[in-house]
């Protein structure tokens, strides 16, 4: 660790009991730090310049029990709430975005599979998936298909007892290391959205399955994101994930989820970039009430804490109220979902550039961290649907209720 550089987010700050995060949630978040502080932290410099796919931190993240957050107790998980699971994620993005891009890609797999999957299906891959057992991906974007994933080309064809496919997909996080593959692909591009369906592949027995070159990334350099092709993969019927045709729904349930995450990547970027900065500025003397120079510092310093604040209490309302929700019965609140990965991601982009800004020449520096934090949160206004397409998911639902204030609706 350099000299300037922060120790991970640590537990015992901001913590709200009206999100629930006290009581037996703190046992997770007791359990995550040692991981952070001996494990991930450490290594995320390497992790980040050498390209290096974080295994040792995502298992030992497994190791401490923290691996299938959101898994069903059915299937070995503690299903403990998407309030702790944000917490979590939001402090490891803040020791390292590669680990917990890692770690919530496999939640991101086993969420569809949960939702949809045969008995057999759910047996077979979730408690492996939450237990470490398995990594797995999700192929969903293709170059011609991104925001619009209604327009996907890659085609599954009925053959027999079989579904033959062509196609390809991009920008998929694990696809190089992924054991299972929750794959949408169209069975009649005539039908749009109607001929969308889920299968879910085992990449260990495919034929015409390739895996393309890492991408060279601006941020999340461990977590590999790679290209994906079926030429004439042969798949049998029973891959299929849910109904045939019902794959939309399933991909929208599953997306909604995953905004989630990056939401709770934004605050963590966000979070590690300040407290780098803090840590600094400790250091240096250039927090003490003695120093009049240094006020304009203190007073930029906190606003940057205000602003995460905030952003971290809209995250865990959102969990709370998705949580609630699904208690209920009900669907996933879409624009409040929308809302809070709008801001989250945004604060996390924003503060890790002022924070930047204020370290001066300091902050060019590798060793220090404090770039890492920029380069990691850019993309989380792109991926889990764009900052753009939150807007208008958010507009759209402005149309509808116009007076509706969603994030601070506590109506039922």
């Amino acid at each position: 660790m350099s000299e300037v550089e922060s120790p991970a987010y640590d537990v015992s700050v901001h913590e709200s009991p009206a999100y629930n995060v006290s009581g037996p949630a703190t046992a997770y978040l007791s359990a995550l730090q040692p991981v952070l502080d001996e494990v991930i932290v450490p290594a995320a410099e390497d992790v980040d310049r050498d390209h290096l796919f974080p295994r040792q931190g995502v298992q030992a993240l497994v190791d401490a029990g923290l691996g299938g957050l959101l898994i069903p107790r059915e299937f070995g998980g503690p299903d403990a709430g998407l309030v702790v699971y944000a917490e979590v994620l939001a402090r490891i993005a803040a020791a390292c975005g590669s680990t917990s891009t890692v770690y919530m890609t496999n939640l991101h797999c086993a969420h569809p599979i949960v939702l949809g999957g045969r008995v057999d299906q759910q047996r077979r891959w979730v408690p492996a998936l939450g237990s470490g057992q398995a990594f797995g991906a999700t192929a969903l974007t293709e170059s011609e298909a991104g925001s619009d994933v209604a327009s996907m080309r890659t085609y599954a064809r009925r053959d027999g007892d079989s579904y033959v496919i062509n196609g390809s997909k991009m920008f998929i996080s694990n696809g190089d290391v992924a054991d299972v593959l929750v794959l949408f692909a169209t069975v009649d591009p005539a039908l749009g959205r109607d001929g969308i369906t889920a299968f879910l592949l085992d990449t260990a027995h495919l034929s015409g399955f390739g895996v393309g070159r890492p991408m060279d990334k601006l941020g999340q350099r461990g977590a590999s994101t790679v290209p994906l092709s079926f030429d004439h993969c042969r798949v049998p019927a029973d891959a299929v994930l849910g109904e045939v045709g019902r794959g939309w729904a399933l991909l929208l349930q599953a997306v909604l989820r995953s905004r989630i995450s990056a939401a709770a990547q934004g605050v963590g970027f966000a979070t590690g970039a300040l407290e780098t900065v803090v840590a600094y500025c400790a250091k240096h003397g250039l927090l003490t009430a003695r120093n009049r120079a240094a006020q304009d510092l203190q007073f930029d310093l906190a606003a940057l804490r205000a602003e995460i604040s905030a952003a971290r209490a809209l995250l865990l309302h959102a969990c709370a109220a998705t949580d609630a929700v699904a208690a209920a019965g009900g669907a996933d609140p879409t624009a409040l979902l929308a809302e809070v990965k709008l801001h989250c991601t945004r604060v996390g982009v924003q503060v890790a550039a002022r924070c930047l800004e204020l370290l001066g020449g300091e902050a060019d520096r590798l060793d220090v961290g404090l770039e890492r934090r920029l380069r990691d949160a850019k993309i989380t206004e792109i991926y889990d649907g764009t900052n753009q397409v939150q807007s208008m998911l958010i507009a759209r639902d402005l149309r509808f209720s116009p007076t509706a204030m969603s994030a601070l609706d506590t109506r039922p």
